[in-house]
């Protein structure tokens, strides 16, 4: 049964996001002042620094180490978000982990179109590879499209040939850019996020190229071969379905995959830890995880 304190606060955030379609400056405007509300905790530290051109942070948090280490993509649609607007929940999840996280700020569309996103992230797990960190101990991570992205770098560093990391940390992620989920209209209105702005997000993140391409939405890749994967969904978001379907076909093509399901709560609850006992109790799951990888 949900939490009542949890409802309370899910109603208040619903009334205090626009409805309608929305521009992206009112998109990304709008992300940031509503995540500005979640700063991170005090002892957690973020160390600013530079991969080639992108903004990325080091996150520690008092007991992490960087012998094992998250690598972590933002959500936003692939139009919106930092990991500025995030560091609440990276925070949160180095301490659940006791990794250090390298977040990383990955080029944005309609600036930058498909596959920017992916080079980036590809060029990310390359620097972590380059400092000397063994892949074995390597997780990638991510929320909504970070999750995604987290997924697609999978099964590009698949098509190269690489090491792959020990595995995959997947927050409600979006896998189905040509958005063909029942849960999109089953769980309109209940969702802080709603279909047809994640239609146009779709499309400015393309651009014209094919939402079935499995390196833009990895539910229509070639799934064997990946490495242990963890996906945490709520049961009233609307990317629900497509995520169930994912994890069904990693399962069937051999994935060591766990799937968890938590009744009630809605698209990246994880961000609203510090007022969602829910949200927490996702992570500790994520610690759990990391930690039996080990």
């Amino acid at each position: 049964m949900l939490h009542p304190e949890t409802e309370k606060f899910y109603q208040t955030l619903l009334a205090r996001t626009p409805k309608g379609h929305l521009s992206l400056p009112q998109i990304r405007f709008g992300f940031e002042k509503l995540m500005a509300d979640f700063p991170a905790q005090p002892d957690v530290h973020f160390q600013l620094l530079s991969i080639g051109k992108l903004s990325a942070a080091w996150v520690h948090a008092p007991g992490c180490t960087r012998e094992r280490v998250i690598l972590f993509f933002h959500g936003g649609g692939y139009i919106s978000g930092s990991f500025h607007s995030h560091q609440d929940l990276i925070g949160r999840l180095a301490q659940a982990t006791g990794c250090d996280v390298l977040a990383v700020d990955y080029r944005l569309a309609p600036e930058y179109p498909f596959p920017a996103a992916l080079e980036d992230a590809l060029l990310s797990y390359n620097y972590l590879i380059k400092q000397k960190i063994s892949p074995q101990n390597i997780f990638v991570a991510g929320s909504s499209a970070g999750g995604g992205l987290a997924l697609s770098l999978l099964l590009k560093l698949i098509d190269r040939k690489e090491v792959l990391p020990r595995g995959a940390i997947c927050i409600c992620p979006w896998v189905d850019l040509a958005m063909t989920g029942k849960s999109l209209k089953s769980n309109e209105g209940k969702d802080l996020i709603h279909a047809e702005n994640i239609k146009s997000a779709a499309s400015l993140y393309l651009a014209g190229h094919n939402p079935k391409d499995p390196l833009a939405s990895p539910l229509y890749g070639n799934l064997e071969g990946l490495p242990p994967l963890l996906i945490q969904v709520g049961t009233r978001e609307v990317f629900l379905d497509e995520i169930e379907h994912f994890a069904k076909k990693a399962k069937e093509s051999g994935v060591p995959v766990e799937l968890q399901k938590f009744e009630g709560m809605i698209h990246t609850w994880h961000l609203f830890s510090s007022m969602v006992v829910e949200g927490q109790l996702a992570l500790e799951r994520i610690g759990e995880f990391v930690k039996n990888a080990l």
